[in-house]
């Protein structure tokens, strides 16, 4: 489903998907209109990042939990409203770099429940962590397991995949993810696979694993 303002933007999108035969592809005007057409479990949405309000965000979060998938576009100066989709494990991509290879590639991993998160916007997102105030990195105190589930996060792996890999219930998994978010002070996934990324704990939880 397509739920973008601009209709101009809307049909360029609509033109690029290549989804296999059986699929349908719905285009209506905005997220408002994707909410009320009735987005729901197997559906994958692609919407703005600038039409998310926070009563949508929350209903966004409704929508993912009962089985929903979510790509958001980015303005290039929205990196700054990331924020205010806390909680989403949505896949991101910057409108400026997308053309019917990143656009399909990146819906093939949100269609899997893996965060889509393009180098270039990867990039952004480090640029976008060194600007906010963190905790020291001598306080950062992860235990084994959340070190594993960070590690897993950083793969783009969902709740439900974190939780197969490390034999736990998704409940568990999503209890970790919180607790790692928590630590990290980032609001999001997005912030806190930045960090981990530019501070080397990928590299270094990955090798003790």
């Amino acid at each position: 489903m397509i739920g973008i303002g601009s209709g101009l933007l809307r049909y360029g999108v609509e033109r690029m998907l290549q989804l296999p035969p059986g699929v349908e592809v719905r285009a209506v005007a905005g997220l408002g209109g994707a909410l009320a057409a009735g987005l729901g479990a197997g559906d994958v949405l692609i919407a703005l990042l600038g039409e998310v309000e926070e009563s949508s965000a929350a209903e966004l979060r409704q929508r993912e939990e009962r089985g929903a998938k979510i790509m958001l576009l980015i303005d290039d100066d929205g990196l700054v409203e990331l924020p205010k989709v806390t909680g989403l494990r949505a896949g991101f991509m910057k409108i400026g770099n997308v053309n019917e290879t990143t656009l399909n590639r990146g819906l093939a991993a949100v269609a899997q429940g893996k965060v889509a998160i393009p180098p270039e916007l990867a990039h952004d997102l480090l640029v976008l962590a060194t600007q906010r105030h963190e905790p020291a990195r001598s306080q950062l105190r992860l235990t084994p397991r959340e070190q594993q589930a960070l590690v897993l996060m950083v793969d783009g792996m969902s709740n439900k995949q974190i939780g197969r890999r490390l034999q736990i219930s998704e409940h568990g998994a999503k209890r970790l993810v919180a607790n790692i978010l928590a630590k990290m002070d980032c609001n999001n996934r997005t912030l806190a696979v930045s960090r981990a990324l530019r501070e080397g704990l990928y590299e270094r939880y990955a090798r003790a694993t």
